[in-house]
């Protein structure tokens, strides 16, 4: 089955929320981000999305697949469109999961703990900081 990727639309956004609540994900800031977003369909249907975000430091997040469509290329396919997309955006694109083997594959190194601080100063202020199960992570773009 072929794998679209395009840009999210305000007609995705509902879709896009649906994706998210799988993984206890943020949908709350979906609509403010939704220019950042994209998607991917498989013969018409909206299967997963990811998030360029744009802010101090440039994140790849709201990555996500329907449950059903995992392990047939679309977070690899989401990944790739992302980093494509941010070569000419930024050196380093950063982001926190709970699959660090998936992105590791893509090229995504570990933080050392004290670049997780610098990065990332508003996990210091949350209340689950101490047993937050995510690893952050970055990948160095190339030219």
């Amino acid at each position: 089955m072929d794998i679209d990727i395009r840009k999210a639309t305000q007609a995705d956004l509902k879709d896009i929320k649906t994706i998210l609540s799988f993984y206890y994900l943020d949908t709350e800031n979906v609509e403010k981000n939704l220019p950042e977003f994209i998607i991917a369909q498989m013969n018409n249907k909206i299967v997963g999305c990811a998030c360029l975000d744009l802010g101090d430091v440039v994140e790849l997040r709201s990555i996500a697949v329907l449950p059903s469509y995992r392990n047939k290329g679309v977070g690899s396919n989401l990944v790739d469109a992302i980093l494509k997309r941010a070569q000419d955006l930024t050196k380093i694109v950063y982001l926190r999961t709970t699959s660090p083997v998936f992105f590791e594959k893509k090229g995504f190194k570990r933080l050392q703990n004290n670049e997780k601080k610098s990065v990332w100063k508003e996990c210091m202020q949350c209340e689950k900081y101490d047993i937050c199960r995510q690893t952050m992570m970055k990948i160095e773009m190339t030219t």
